[in-house]
């Protein structure tokens, strides 16, 4: 090789070397060497497939020298297809010239393209073939060996580039694609997040490996009466203690895994009686062993369930008692009467005949308490102030409490008029703080108060007494239970019935410091 020859090379390969140096768009890189290559030796067409390892085909990538559209037919080759098909199968330069005239059969597809000459070179970077990359003009029969020795340097150059932009390249499309998934994976787990939110029904995830929450929803914090700090940092890490408030409901949750569901009954953080139907399903979380626990708070049904039993009863006996409480009134009035008659005569006998009429009076009373239960009573529903009512009865409370030794005041807050029945009201008043002066011993004092609670008409009776023994809470509702010798059981149960018309629920909280009964009516639509 002449000096000039080698300075001709070395001036082409520097060229060509500059954009291999600037460029990283596979595109661009190719265009520039090839208008670079194109100045000193006369070419007109470059084309350069890339090895497509999951079709085992060429693709065509890059191309520069063809007509629109033309480079559709040619888009994809096989690896036995035309000259660059043989080039990659060969792993080896394929030159073809005077291609016009050649008899070549491999020639056939770039005499479409009027090149008179043609080389195809395979692209091997570090024993890794990545294409071809081939070069044609429409000008010249034949390459000169010099030309031919600069191509295949520039190939040479161009294998391990493109390897590396090409490599490049499919990095950032992976990075793209994942931070796509991940956004896309963000955006699931947030929508997750939200529906797992406001799911209504309590859930808890547990790993069954590390035995740690997954995740919890407020559903099941509210279940609890306790906030996220609080389980994870003071309830979770005790779950394990006898009487510890996780215990209960992760113990239902094991045995539900095994069983169709399993029902539960806890306290909760401020002592409330829960009860719940717990279902649970194991989960893979992250290939590992996992579990998603469903909870139904049964309270407010197990509730509803025990007032049905109890109205059963009433209504029961409130239906016998109608049935037979007129057959049994209409004796004892003419028995009272001839009392009285007698004692006018009799007056030495008066003490007796006044214990009889007294006894006869206490019968009539518990008759008119039995036909209080009736389910079918007729009740005159009107609007009424219960302020007024209370205060309309309040001195003949307030006397009979002085004549105990007791105290009795009011607390009325403004509350707006409410519909009920005056009668039974002032029936369930007086049954209610005749219970509480009763349970209280001498010098103790009762409070009545009245005041509105959200969308409720609260009025609430509040003593002083000592309280109603925990076995004894569940049955106060229960028609003839009572621990007063000459009580006839009936009090309360009247006071649930008369809430029960009325729409309203009657609650009890009691303690060693007294007991307070209150009823929540509903009030009247604005």
């Amino acid at each position: 090789m002449t000096t000039d020859e080698q300075n001709f090379k070395l001036i082409v390969l520097s060229e060509a070397g500059r954009e291999f140096i600037l460029n990283e768009d596979p595109k661009k890189l190719l265009d520039n060497v090839f208008n670079r290559l194109s100045v000193h030796l006369d070419l007109d067409v470059y084309f350069n497939y890339i090895f497509d390892e999951e079709t085992q085909r060429l693709h065509l990538m890059n191309y520069h020298g063809i007509g629109p559209g033309e480079h559709v037919p040619i888009e994809w080759l096989s690896l036995d297809d035309s000259v660059c098909g043989e080039a990659a199968t060969r792993r080896s330069r394929i030159l073809i010239e005077d291609v016009q005239r050649s008899s070549d059969p491999r020639a056939w597809l770039i005499k479409g393209f009027g090149l008179k000459s043609y080389v195809s070179h395979p692209l091997i970077s570090y024993g890794k073939f990545v294409g071809t990359l081939s070069f044609g003009s429409r000008k010249r029969l034949f390459f000169s060996d010099l030309e031919l020795d600069i191509l295949q340097t520039v190939c040479s150059q161009a294998s391990i580039v493109l390897d590396r932009v090409l490599l490049i390249s499919e990095l950032k499309r992976k990075n793209r694609e994942l931070a796509q998934k991940n956004k896309e994976l963000k955006h699931s787990e947030e929508q997750l997040a939200t529906i797992f939110s406001v799911i209504p029904s309590p859930v808890l995830v547990l790993s069954l490996e590390t035995q740690q929450i997954i995740a919890c929803n407020d559903a099941l914090l509210a279940l609890l009466d306790i906030s996220r700090e609080e389980l994870f940092n003071r309830y979770w890490p005790e779950r394990q203690r006898p009487d510890s408030l996780i215990k209960p409901i992760l113990d239902a949750s094991m045995k539900a895994l095994h069983k169709s569901h399993m029902e539960v009954s806890f306290s909760d953080a401020s002592g409330q009686m829960k009860i719940c139907l717990c279902n649970a399903v194991s989960v893979d979380i992250n290939q590992t062993p996992g579990m998603l626990a469903v909870f139904s708070d049964l309270t407010e049904h197990k509730e509803y369930e025990k007032e049905l039993v109890r109205l059963d009863q009433l209504h029961l006996i409130g239906e016998m008692a109608a049935g037979i409480g007129h057959e049994v009134r209409n004796p004892l009035t003419t028995v009272r009467g001839f009392l009285q008659l007698m004692r006018k005569t009799a007056v030495e006998k008066s003490p007796y005949l006044d214990v009889m009429i007294e006894e006869l009076d206490r019968a009539n009373s518990i008759i008119s308490e039995f036909l209080g239960l009736a389910k079918n009573q007729r009740i005159d529903m009107k609007s009424n102030g219960l302020n007024a009512l209370i205060e309309k009865i309040l001195p003949l409370i307030q006397a009979d409490a002085t004549v105990a030794g007791k105290t009795v005041t009011a607390e009325l807050g403004p509350v707006p008029l409410m519909l009920m029945d005056e009668k039974l009201i002032r029936q369930l008043i007086l049954n209610m703080v005749r219970n509480g002066l009763e349970a209280m011993p001498p010098e103790g004092y009762l409070t009545i108060r009245t005041y509105t609670e959200d969308d409720s008409i609260v009025l609430s009776v509040e003593d002083n007494g000592k309280g109603i023994p925990s076995d004894q809470i569940e049955h106060i509702w229960k028609p003839f239970f009572t621990t007063k010798e000459s009580g006839s059981g009936l009090g309360l149960a009247v006071c649930f019935n008369v809430a029960d018309k009325h729409g309203a629920k009657i609650d009890v909280v009691t303690g060693p410091a007294g007991t307070t009964f209150t009823v929540k009516f509903k009030r009247l639509p604005a």
